[in-house]
């Protein structure tokens, strides 16, 4: 019984087990995801009919909608109102007519939407950072109508001109560069023309056109971010950071991430100070900030490798139990 008692006495301990990273960093991805997804996201039913429109956005041009016809009938009884160039053009009626230029009542319908649907951010009508309603979701909220006055974003001012001019009787599309959301017709842009064509609705579908995607997903990005609520933003910022530290990293190496990761986020908004869709802007605000958030990932994740390691090295001795001696008879 002695002899047992000192052979399990003179056993080696086993080092402390090591982290699986495999399981380890995917948790973490999974975590900083869901993060993200419920602070823009946090209603999961209309980002599911959101991404549905977006599939085919001509769908939502929408002309005999009940809304759309009592919208004509007050574009058409205060049309006057609406079209200060009309003596410019020649015409002597106050109505639309046959031999009116039709860049002129295309403009007209563009002043009347402008008036009737006050732009406001689809974060604070519906929750969500990005949502395309439909004619009747727009015109069915009476908390947002005030004496007769719709609020919605760019995306739902275009597919009510949109809807509208089609009831007069033009061929109208909505084309988008990712930031911003117009109007197309044979006779021109309308609804504050953006930059470069990323995706246009079509009968037949939309048109993807590749060549502009990566330009206009960082100007978006950009712009997105600069718009967004800053307390969402730090929210999915503060999430990042903790994932990243290590409770024995060097609090310099964790400043120094955070430093980094908060100047990404100022020059990802700077684009704010740019000028709205429709104006010329710049991407390397975008680029910088992109440099910075990845110059901060790099440092905490080395940070807390060493962090680890030194862990494991100082923690590995003290759990070891002394060899007894032999024991006397």
């Amino acid at each position: 019984m002695t002899e047992e008692l000192d052979r399990s006495s003179n056993r080696e301990p086993r080092e402390p087990r090591r982290s699986r990273w495999y399981l380890r960093m995917p948790a973490k991805w999974i975590l900083f995801g869901a993060a993200c997804f419920f602070v823009c996201f946090p209603h999961v039913g209309l980002l599911r009919r959101h991404v549905a429109r977006l599939r085919d956005l001509q769908s939502l041009i929408e002309p005999d909608a009940p809304e759309i016809a009592v919208l004509r009938e007050e574009l058409l009884a205060d049309w006057d109102k609406y079209q200060p160039d009309l003596k410019a053009a020649g015409s002597q009626t106050a109505l639309p007519a046959d031999d009116m230029p039709a860049r002129l009542v295309l403009r007209t319908i563009e002043r009347f939407v402008y008036q009737k649907v006050v732009y406001a951010w689809d974060w604070d009508l519906w929750g969500n950072a990005d949502y395309v309603p439909t004619v009747h979701e727009m015109f069915a909220q009476p908390s947002w109508r005030r004496q007769g006055i719709c609020y919605e974003d760019c995306d739902g001012r275009a597919v009510v001109a949109a809807s509208l001019m089609k009831r007069m009787g033009y061929n109208a599309s909505l084309v988008t560069d990712l930031r911003h959301v117009w109007v197309a017709t044979p006779e021109g842009e309308w609804m504050g023309p953006g930059g470069a064509k990323t995706l246009q609705a079509t009968p037949h579908g939309n048109v993807l056109a590749w060549g502009t995607v990566w330009t206009n997903l960082r100007l978006s990005l950009s712009y997105g971010v600069a718009v967004f609520p800053l307390g969402r933003e730090l929210v999915i910022l503060a999430t990042a950071y903790a994932l990243m530290l290590h409770r024995r990293m060097s609090r310099r190496w964790a400043a120094a991430g955070a430093v980094l990761l908060l100047q990404s986020l100022l020059f990802l908004r700077c684009v704010g100070a740019l000028p709205t869709p429709g104006g010329t802007a710049s991407t390397w605000p975008a680029t910088i900030g992109l440099i910075h958030l990845a110059a901060g990932t790099v440092v905490l994740m080395i940070a807390s490798r060493r962090a680890r390691q030194q862990s494991r090295e100082t923690e590995g001795p003290a759990n070891r139990m002394p060899v007894a001696g032999p024991r006397q008879c």
